[in-house]
């Protein structure tokens, strides 16, 4: 069964779990799909899996907005794409950006799976709600981060009776390596920490001021972009970092911030307790782990139960603030970081990567059984 993950170009930076895939049973390729004014940009490469390109013509926008572009494009990329059409059994797609090639794959009779790792329409005003009906509906399986993507996000939100495979989110324990940074002794003062974007969901303003008030002894570090749509909020956190006992350190790239999160103590997790939030299933819980932190969350939903001897989550304000309170005391203790880190390897890419091949074979192979049998 060969697999074909058709992805764009900005969410396939973070692509562990397809290079695991490939690691393990030689089977996925990937061909991202961007733009024909970005031809000559540099393109993403891998040492694990083969990668190529596909070119769409039209703004995204218009497109949207005229069948008959929507056709066109449809028709050039199946240009570009014949010959992978043709060579593989099943189409992972990873966004709503490529929902416009589920018809052609459709025609030709090939399997779909697609991924919902955010609640799209939730986000953007519903903009996306077409593409996410067609993902969700004409796709032999949709696989979601989160358990309420899976299991409430398309009948309450896109009015279509969809009940989607629970796959979370996971971590790369190649860059996020505890044993890179273990001869590093962290010491001095307990160092709390963030690391994202920060915006309407991911940052409870009015949980960070009192936090930072409330423990004005200690040290907060804040990483990422600032990506609040209300100014007010912007100016709000900015006033925030320029207290005495906060840092903001900007934006770190991707590969060099694991130095960054390693010298802090306590991982924080400051997300607003709504409906959105409720969707949203954070790969850097297992980020933080993997390094051995301890992390203290808000709770928006259950899925990181089986983390709860290390990652301590909050309904309250003031509950917040007590589990902090017992995360200073257990942040250093060598064997809950052994613990951590234990926890964030079972939620690795290697272990996401044998659940999409089992969860694929059982949905979609009749003959699963005879391959498992085959296999041992």
């Amino acid at each position: 069964m060969n697999v074909l993950a058709i992805v764009s170009t900005i969410e396939f930076q973070n692509r562990a779990t397809i290079e695991a895939i490939s690691r393990k049973y030689e089977n996925i390729n990937v061909v991202v799909k961007r733009n024909i004014k970005d031809y000559f940009k540099v393109k993403v490469c891998s040492e694990f899996v083969n990668i190529s390109y596909f070119y769409t013509f039209f703004p995204e926008r218009i497109r949207q907005k005229y069948q008959i572009l929507e056709l066109m494009e449809m028709m050039i990329s199946f240009c570009f794409l014949y010959s992978k059409i043709r060579d593989n059994d099943v189409f992972l797609l990873t966004n709503t950006h490529v929902a416009y090639i589920v018809p052609l794959l459709r025609l030709k009779k090939k399997k779909i799976v697609s991924l919902f790792v955010d609640p799209y329409s939730l986000m953007n005003g519903f903009l996306t709600k077409k593409e996410e009906i067609i993902l969700a509906t004409r796709s032999d399986m949709l696989l979601c981060t989160s358990r309420n993507l899976a299991d409430i996000y398309c009948r309450k939100h896109l009015g279509v009776n969809v009940v989607g495979e629970y796959w979370p989110n996971t971590v790369d324990i190649s860059l996020w390596d505890f044993n890179k940074f273990s001869s590093i002794s962290n010491s001095g003062e307990i160092v709390f920490g963030y690391a994202g974007n920060m915006n309407e969901i991911t940052i409870d303003i009015d949980l960070v001021e009192m936090l930072v008030n409330e423990f004005s002894d200690f040290n907060f570090k804040f990483a990422g972009a600032i990506n609040f749509k209300d100014e007010k909020k912007i100016k709000r956190m900015n006033d925030i970092f320029k207290y005495n006992n906060v840092e903001y350190i900007g934006m770190v790239p991707y590969h060099l911030i694991q130095n960054e999160v390693y010298s802090w103590d306590v991982c924080l997790m400051l997300d607003n307790i709504d409906e959105l939030s409720g969707y949203v299933h954070h790969n850097k819980v297992y980020q933080y782990l993997s390094l051995g932190k301890i992390v203290v969350a808000t709770k928006t939903h259950d899925d990181y139960i089986n983390l709860s001897s290390e990652v301590y989550e909050a309904k309250t304000k003031d509950e917040f603030i007590e589990k902090c309170r017992h995360a200073i005391l257990v942040a250093r203790d060598k064997d809950r970081i052994s613990n951590r880190v234990r926890l964030a390897k079972a939620e690795s890419s290697d272990a996401r990567a044998e659940e999409f091949m089992k969860l694929v074979h059982s949905n979609l192979s009749p003959n699963y059984l005879e391959l498992q049998v085959d296999r041992n």
